[in-house]
């Protein structure tokens, strides 16, 4: 009986950190570090805000700007019509970018690819660091990184880099042999 070595999948998952408002902040230098929120067609709705304004509204997608226009204002919270020829130029930009460090990068939403990273012999944690400051270094946009066995499990370490600071903005979930 002739035993089989076989290699498990890994995946990593990159996603920019509040998109829209990072792009506006990647070209508007003077809206670094300042609350802001993106607004839909017409701008009639919330599509994206920055930290900054995530850290001091209680704003849920899609919430009709004129809900929170007059309290944002007293809170310093400049509002920006939203463009998506910057956007998607900016995806641009990352994709390639993330295609530097895996041959099979799959294109998951504007702002998120799943990287296959099997058989990539590397510290997962210095590798997805190095991802993550390449994008910022290249583009400029913040990003966070996520390992697993799975597309499901990076997706959970992505969020996690997100949410916990211990991270500091990659999350390796590859090593955990089982979850209970």
């Amino acid at each position: 009986m002739r035993s089989t070595l076989s290699k498990k999948q890994v995946y990593a998952l990159a996603d920019v950190n509040s998109m829209y408002a990072s792009c506006e902040q990647v070209f508007n230098p003077k809206l670094r570090g300042k609350p802001i929120v993106v607004l839909s067609n017409n701008d009639g709705c919330i599509i994206a805000q920055s930290k900054e304004a995530k850290a001091i509204l209680d704003i849920y997608m899609c919430r009709p700007w004129f809900e929170l226009e007059k309290e944002a204002a007293k809170l310093g919270v400049i509002a920006m019509s939203s463009n998506y020829e910057l956007y998607a130029d900016m995806s641009n930009r990352f994709m390639d970018t993330l295609r530097q460090f895996s041959p099979r990068v799959e294109v998951y939403s504007i702002d998120e690819s799943f990287l296959d990273m099997t058989g990539i012999n590397k510290d997962l944690n210095v590798y997805g660091q190095t991802i993550k400051n390449t994008v910022k270094q290249w583009t400029g946009l913040p990003i966070c990184v996520g390992f697993g066995h799975s597309k499901t499990l990076a997706k959970l370490a992505n969020h996690c880099a997100k949410k916990q600071l211990i991270f500091n903005g990659v999350c390796d979930l590859t090593s955990i042999t089982s979850i209970t």
